[in-house]
């Protein structure tokens, strides 16, 4: 029996980070064709999003106590891995486990699809499926977490592919099997309860990756891109957003979006070391946004921190007011950075790999090389300054592509889909 006007609700444990702002695009996208949307977060810090709840544990006070114990064990058994030199795992390895029951939700009882978005520490695998029933479930891959024995990117490793041994990241750990450990929890529980999941991805890269993993290659797996409000990132003049932003107008500006000089995945460093490449330095000024807590290296050209900005129409005009975006990563999946600047018509340098040859067309507007090293980056960096382009060329070319409502129509296609 088909379902008119269905219940949608989208979770993310966060509502900053750039997981939760494309389920937050998506739910806004939702929304505006009239689709009966809600957000559920479990962490909730802004209220200017309509329709946005934050999760809160239901049961008496037994079952709060019992939460609360699981919760340390939990936590200790995070804390008892441990790594070799004082490496760390944080933000490349997540144990998949968590303590809370999503549902018993009075929003899970009401809605007709359930869409997860990045749910780590919130919502595991094991958890959800062995009590979700028949509830239509979409899974939204913005890392490979679901998929792997615990890591968000695996850097090349194939080992999801089949079991997850021998994980690189653990080698040297005292607990080396612990991501075919989580591998084979998942596989337990995914045979066992025999979900309703289809899984989507925000690029066929990503795509490609779930098709081909032992733990979720049998599920309908789609691609759907994200999407960005067209009416706040798009093009205004290049000078004037310099002069508010009290960037130099007379130079070329790069700018990247930076959260970690020790991200290596982010490939801030290589950036740092292309610069020296460039001819002409006196001509340059690097912009950098995000929360960068360590001291920036001396480079050879001016550097401009403008920190970390939350509002989108000032992100918007910082992206007016570079020449090129540089986004430097080695591995990504569909970064909302480079959707956001081809969208205000600043073309993009980088490298070819995940959903980046989706978004840049090498000559039209960007630059991108199968090749990563710095010197390849910075010759990148040089070709977009020779392109010939307008920026509302490039700009209608991403708004075609990435609107709210093209992303939210294609969402909506697949929920009436499994509804049907």
């Amino acid at each position: 029996m088909e379902i008119k006007n269905p219940k949608i609700l989208i979770l993310s444990a966060y509502d900053i980070g750039g997981a939760s702002i494309a389920a937050i695009r998506l739910h806004l996208g939702l929304l505006k064709l009239g689709v009966n949307s809600k957000l559920l977060t479990l962490h909730k810090s802004s209220s200017n999003i309509p329709q946005h709840y934050q999760y809160q544990p239901s049961g008496n006070w037994k079952e709060k106590v019992y939460l609360k114990l699981r919760q340390r064990s939990e936590h200790k058994q995070k804390i008892a891995l441990e790594l070799f030199e004082n490496a760390s795992l944080s933000g490349e390895f997540s144990m998949p486990i968590a303590s809370y029951d999503i549902t018993t939700s009075q929003l899970w009882e009401w809605a007709d699809v359930v869409n997860l978005h990045w749910v780590n520490e919130w919502i595991s695998l094991e958890n959800l499926l062995a009590k979700a029933g028949k509830k239509k479930l979409v899974w939204t891959m913005h890392d490979m977490h679901l998929f792997t024995g615990g890591c968000h990117y695996s850097h090349g490793c194939e080992g999801f592919i089949a079991e997850c041994k021998n994980c690189p990241m653990l080698v040297n750990s005292n607990m080396p099997q612990l991501a075919n450990q989580f591998w084979k929890s998942k596989i337990s529980s995914l045979k066992l309860n025999r979900p309703f999941l289809t899984i989507s991805s925000p690029s066929f890269w990503m795509a490609k990756l779930v098709s081909s993993s032992s733990l979720l290659g049998d599920f309908e797996s789609i691609a759907i891109p994200n999407s960005i409000d067209t009416n706040i990132f798009k093009p205004i003049p290049t000078r004037q957003s310099r002069e508010v932003l009290h960037i130099p107008t007379e130079k070329i500006v790069l700018l990247t979006v930076i959260q970690s000089l020790k991200d290596n995945r982010k490939g801030f460093q290589i950036l740092l070391e292309a610069l020296p490449h460039l001819k002409n330095p006196d001509q340059y000024v690097l912009c950098t946004v995000g929360s960068l807590k360590e001291e920036m290296p001396i480079t050879n050209i001016e550097h401009i921190h403008l920190g970390s900005l939350v509002d989108e129409r000032l992100m918007a005009m910082v992206y007016n007011s570079a020449d090129v975006l540089v986004h430097p990563a080695v591995e990504d999946n569909l970064p909302n950075v480079v959707i956001e600047s081809l969208s205000c018509g600043t073309p993009v340098a980088g490298f070819n790999i995940g959903g980046m040859p989706e978004m840049v067309s090498n000559g039209q507007n960007g630059f991108i090389s199968d090749e990563i090293n710095p010197e390849i980056l910075a010759q990148n960096i040089s070709n977009v300054l020779e392109l010939i382009f307008t920026k509302e060329e490039i700009s209608q070319s991403a708004h075609l592509k990435y609107a709210l409502d093209v992303q939210a129509r294609n969402f909506q296609k697949v929920f009436e889909k499994i509804l049907a």
